[in-house]
C-alpha cells in the first residue's frame, strides 16, 4: 500500500508539532493592544484638528478625543469581552451594545474631559470661542470604526484558531492513520522468516533434538525482542543489534559452518534512535541470496557508524555487506527480487513515510563479490560523536 501521498502531512506535523501549537492571543492583552491603537489615533484626530481649525487648543481638542474615545473602547469592545470572552457575537445584540456603549462612552468621556480641563460641564460645548461638537464626532466615528476594526481582527483571529485546531485534529488523525499501516509493514516481514524457522525446527526436533533446543532458545529470543520493536515507534541501535544477532545466531543452526557473520556498532552509535525491523529484511536478503545459492556459504557484516553528510548534518549510516552469490542471484525461485523484494520495497516505504528525502536505501555490487546494501538516516537529534576517553 503506497503511503506517499500522507508524507507531506506527516512531516508537517513532527516538524511544526513537535508539541501542541498555542495560536490565541491572550484575551486581555489582545485588548490592551487595540486600546493602544485608539489613543494613537485619537492623538493623531486632534492634532488634524489643530492644523485644520476645528475645536480649541491641541490640549483641549486631546483631552475630549482621549476621553470619549477611550470610553467608547471601554463600553463597546470592553464590554464585549466580559459578556462573550473569546466567543463570537452575534450581529444583532453585538450592534445594540455597540449604540449603548457609544451613548454612554460619549457622556462620561465628556465629564471626564470637563473634569480634566477643570470647565463646568455645561460649558463643554464652547471653549475658548471655539465649538467642539465636530471633535466629538470625528471621535465618535474614529472610535466606531477602531471598535468595529477590533471586532472583526478578533473574529478573524478565532477564525484561524478553529482553522488550525481542525488542521491539527486532522493531522493528528492521519499520523495514526501512518503509525497503524507503517505497523502492518512491518509484521508482513515475519510471516515467511517464521515460517522457515519452524519448519527447519520440525525437522530437527525428529533427527537432532539438541541443535532443535538451540534453535528455539534462539527463536524465543529473537521473539522477544522482535515484540517489543512491533510495539515502539524508534528503538535504540543497540537493541536493534541485539536483535540482529539473535536472528543470525537462528539462521547459523540452519546453515552451520556455512554461514558466517560479524557485527560491528561503535558505542557513540550505541543509543542512537532508530525505527525497529529496519535492518532485518537486508540481512535476511544477504542470508537468503548471498548465503543460500553457494555450497561453501558467504560471510555477512553488519556494521553502524555516524558521518556528516554533505550539507553538514549527522546521519547514521547502516551498513549489510556479504561476500555472497550477488546479483546473479537476483530473482529467487518465489520470484522474489533482490533489488525490489517486497522487503526492500517496504523499507523504502517506510523511509519516504518517516524521513522523506532525508533518508535512502542503496544497494551495490560487492568487492569481489557480494552485494552491498547501505542504509542512511538522519541524526541529527543524537548530536556530535562522542569523545573516546582513556
Amino acid at each position: 500500500m503506497k503511503l506517499t501521498s500522507m508524507m507531506r502531512q506527516l512531516q508537517s506535523v513532527e516538524a511544526a508539532h513537535a508539541g501542541p501549537v498555542k495560536v490565541t492571543r491572550g484575551l486581555w492583552q489582545t485588548f490592551l493592544r487595540e486600546l493602544a491603537g485608539v489613543v494613537f489615533f485619537n492623538t493623531a484626530i486632534a492634532l488634524l484638528l489643530v492644523f485644520t481649525g476645528f475645536g480649541g487648543t491641541f490640549l483641549q481638542n486631546f483631552v475630549f478625543s482621549q476621553c470619549i474615545g477611550i470610553s467608547i473602547t471601554l463600553f463597546v469592545d470592553g464590554g464585549r469581552r466580559v459578556i462573550w470572552g473569546d466567543g463570537t457575537p452575534s450581529m444583532v445584540p453585538f450592534l445594540l451594545l455597540v449604540v449603548i456603549g457609544c451613548v454612554a462612552g460619549l457622556v462620561v468621556g465628556i465629564a471626564c474631559g470637563t473634569a480634566l480641563l477643570g470647565v463646568p460641564i455645561s460649558n463643554w460645548r464652547m471653549l475658548n470661542g471655539r465649538s467642539l461638537p465636530i471633535v466629538l464626532v470625528v471621535a465618535l466615528i474614529a472610535t466606531g470604526i477602531g471598535t468595529y476594526h477590533g471586532w472583526s481582527r478578533a473574529r478573524l483571529s478565532q477564525l484561524r484558531e478553529a482553522t488550525a485546531q481542525q488542521a491539527l485534529r486532522e493531522a493528528a488523525a492521519d499520523k495514526q492513520l501512518v503509525r497503524a499501516q507503517l505497523q502492518t509493514l512491518q509484521a508482513q516481514l515475519e510471516p515467511h522468516f517464521l515460517f522457515n524457522v519452524l519448519a527447519n525446527l520440525d525437522s530437527l526436533i525428529a533427527r537432532d533434538p539438541a541443535r532443535a533446543r538451540i534453535l528455539l532458545g534462539h527463536l524465543n529470543r529473537f521473539l522477544r525482542a522482535s515484540l517489543a520493536a512491533t510495539r515502539a515507534e524508534v528503538t535504540a541501535l543497540a537493541d536493534e543489534f541485539a536483535l540482529l544477532e539473535a536472528l543470525m545466531a537462528i539462521q547459523q543452526v540452519r546453515f552451520g559452518e556455512r554461514l558466517r557473520y560479524t557485527f560491528e556498532l561503535p558505542e557513540d552509535c550505541r543509543a542512537l534512535p532508530v525505527p525497529p525491523m529496519l535492518v532485518q529484511p537486508l540481512v535476511e536478503n544477504a542470508v537468503k541470496h548471498g548465503v543460500e545459492p553457494l555450497a561453501g556459504g558467504a560471510s555477512v557484516h553488519v556494521s553502524a557508524r555516524r558521518e556528516r553528510s554533505a550539507s553538514g548534518a549527522w546521519q547514521v549510516v547502516l551498513r549489510v555487506a556479504d561476500d555472497g552469490a550477488g546479483f546473479r542471484a537476483a530473482v529467487g525461485a518465489d520470484g522474489d527480487d533482490r533489488a525490489g523484494g517486497v522487503g526492500l520495497t517496504n523499507i523504502r516505504e517506510r523511509l519516504r513515510v518517516l524521513f522523506g528525502d532525508a533518508a535512502r536505501l542503496t544497494l551495490t555490487e560487492g568487492v569481489p563479490r557480494g552485494v552491498v546494501a547501505t542504509l542512511r538516516l538522519p541524526a541529527e537529534s543524537s548530536g556530535p560523536p562522542a569523545v573516546p576517553t582513556a
